[in-house]
C-alpha cells in the first residue's frame, strides 16, 4: 500500500499522489504527425517508480516515456504529451452498476 498525500486548498493538482487522490488518470500520446499512438498510465506503478510526490507535469514526466511505433519506424520517439481526465466508465462505476450495464450491453 502507499500514503495519498493530503488535499490542501487552494487545490493544485500537481503531484503523481494528488492526481490519485482526487481520481484522475493520465494518457500518454504521441504528437508526431500522422502517429498518434497513446497508451493509458498506470499511475500507482509510475508512483511506486519515480515516487508519489514527483511532479506530473509532462516536461517533469517526459523523460520516462517514448513511442513504440516511432522508435520502430526510425522517427524521434520523444514527441509525447500527457492528457489528465478524471475516471469515467466502465473504470469508475460502482461494481453493481457496471455489472449491470454489462448485463445491458450482453443482451441478457
Amino acid at each position: 500500500m502507499f500514503k495519498l498525500p493530503e488535499i490542501t486548498y487552494p487545490l493544485s493538482i500537481d503531484t503523481i499522489g494528488k492526481m490519485l487522490a482526487m481520481g484522475h488518470e493520465a494518457t500518454v500520446r504521441c504528437l508526431t504527425t500522422g502517429c498518434n499512438h497513446s497508451s493509458r498510465l498506470n499511475l500507482v506503478a509510475l508512483g511506486h517508480r519515480i515516487g508519489f510526490d514527483h511532479s506530473c507535469l509532462v516536461q517533469d514526466l517526459q523523460r520516462y516515456f517514448y513511442c513504440p511505433v516511432c522508435r520502430a519506424a526510425g522517427r524521434d520517439d520523444k514527441r509525447i504529451g500527457l492528457v489528465r481526465h478524471t475516471l469515467t466508465d466502465p473504470v469508475s462505476a460502482w461494481p453493481r452498476q457496471a455489472k449491470s450495464a454489462y448485463e445491458r450491453a450482453k443482451g441478457g
